[in-house]
């Protein structure tokens, strides 16, 4: 008995491989993860990711960081942090970030900011800026805590070239918070140096961006008029800056050993709380007409999306040829809600600064998601040119075997569905993302009696303690992130 005609063969084919192609998404996979971090099991949440990651042990890393291994180290990393294993957070923390991609939105290229959202996850992770911008952060957290300064800098230094040649204007306006995160820590692992003037550069820019965990601003006006720093490589922040340098022009110059008297000595402490967990990503379909709107937000979106390809987007979709994109977009579904944080003593009547995080993420996805949104249309519609091409090659190759017009016409019809819908099935949204984040960071600012003490925070209901040792004669960091 003959076999079915080759187009036949191939139409079933490519009706069955949609069923093929599917598999758990990285959410799913860290989903135990995630809900052992929100029971405050860290280390079962460890023993998941190290099961991702194919060790037994969270001082191994695996042989080859390809695919998601990056990120499931970063995931590794703010967990050990959050258990005080600062060394080793550290070390996964390097080991990622030197396997990172970036994904430049403004380079007009479709084919690197497609493979950030579809079907890649198999590839090399693509972090979003401000995973890229935390990942210094957080190490800058791990270093502070270690007392190892020079550390600090290094990612102080590392963080200073992302903000300085990868995030533009439209960035900064997104992401002020975490900017302003990273530039007081900055400050912080320059002035516990005693290199002041760097230490002026960041601390202004944290006090622009609006993040300053201190009573008022007389640490900086100190070390404006100390250092003489005048801005003048703050660029477009120039302006804004003006009201803080006509202060600290008018402010008493103090001399370094009065400055460290003032503000380093005594006590001087910095408390970080880490609380919740940052929203994460999951496919969905969005409908074409939705998409068309949400894209045009993006201000990159015209690279993507030229006005001949829109008007054949709209037409495709009034014809019903295309009528959704698949999208991961994120979400706080089953994450709890901001939680009031409460430290038993040292606040000096302060409250000092919240950062979150889930915030600046969302802001940042409207960015990112909407360029994707507007280069999965232009796909889309050459999927459908696709379709409609293979549509009449088959009807045409049909009639040239013998097939009467209407046979050949449903032939290709079906081959053309199959094509379009095979290549919509391989659209499969990428899930990943950095889901071990705090939804937020708390900055205080504080100082205590050099001695032993034990210092306990208060999130919700629950309560952390550590017992410390306060130094009279250096800067001392200390990290809560075990109550989310």
């Amino acid at each position: 008995m003959a076999g079915p005609p080759s187009a036949i063969r191939l139409l079933l084919l490519l009706v069955l491989l949609p069923a093929l192609v599917g598999c758990a998404s990285y959410t799913d996979r860290v989903r135990d993860a995630q809900r052992s971090v929100l029971s405050g099991e860290h280390e079962t949440a460890i023993t998941v990711i190290n099961e991702e990651l194919g060790v037994d042990d969270s001082r191994l890393q695996p042989d080859r960081l390809n695919g998601d291994r990056a990120l499931l180290l970063l995931e590794r990393a703010a967990l050990l942090q959050a258990l005080g294993e600062y060394d080793q957070s550290s070390l996964d923390l390097i080991a990622a970030e030197d396997r990172l991609e970036w994904v430049d939105l403004s380079s007009g290229t479709a084919e690197s900011v497609l493979r950030f959202f579809y079907s890649d996850d198999v590839g090399t992770y693509r972090a979003p800026p401000h995973e890229r911008l935390l990942v210094h952060v957080l190490n800058m957290i791990n270093f502070l805590a270690l007392d190892r300064l020079e550390s600090a800098r290094v990612e102080a230094r590392r963080f200073d070239i992302l903000q300085g040649f990868f995030i533009d204007e439209e960035l900064r306006g997104v992401l002020p918070d975490l900017l302003g995160l990273g530039n007081y820590l900055a400050g912080a692992a320059f002035e516990a140096s005693r290199e002041y003037d760097e230490a002026a550069r960041y601390y202004t820019r944290a006090h622009l961006y609006g993040v300053w965990p201190e009573p008022g601003p007389d640490r900086l006006l100190d070390l404006l008029a100390l250092t003489g720093y005048a801005g003048a490589d703050l660029g477009d922040l120039q302006d804004r800056a003006a009201p803080i340098f006509e202060q600290a022009r008018a402010h008493p110059r103090p001399d370094r050993h009065t400055y460290q008297a003032r503000h380093q000595l005594g006590g001087d402490t910095l408390l970080v709380v880490q609380t919740g967990l940052i929203p994460y990503r999951q496919a969905r379909r969005i409908p074409m007409t939705q998409a068309l709107t949400y894209s045009s937000r993006s201000p990159y979106h015209a690279l993507y999306l030229t006005p001949a390809n829109h008007r054949q987007a709209l037409h495709l979709y009034r014809r019903g040829i295309v009528t959704w994109v698949n999208m991961p977009e994120l979400t706080r579904r089953g994450l709890p809600s901001r939680r009031r944080v409460q430290f038993t003593a040292g606040q000096d009547g302060h409250s000092g600064a919240v950062i979150s995080l889930s915030d600046q993420a969302e802001a940042a996805w409207v960015l990112v998601a909407g360029t994707a949104l507007a280069a999965a249309i232009s796909r889309a519609v050459v999927r459908a040119v696709a379709g409609e091409a293979t549509r009449v090659v088959t009807s045409s190759a049909a009639r040239s075997q013998g097939a009467d017009r209407a046979v050949a016409g449903v032939l290709g019809w079906l081959l053309a569905l199959a094509v379009e819908g095979t290549l919509a099935a391989a659209d499969t949204p990428d899930t990943r993302g950095w889901t071990s984040l705090p939804a937020d960071i708390h900055l205080i600012r504080t100082r205590y009696t050099p001695g032993p003490m034990e210092l306990s925070v208060t999130v919700g209901g629950a309560q952390d303690r550590q017992d410390v040792l306060i130094h009279s004669n250096r800067f001392q960091l200390f990290n809560f992130s075990r109550l989310r």
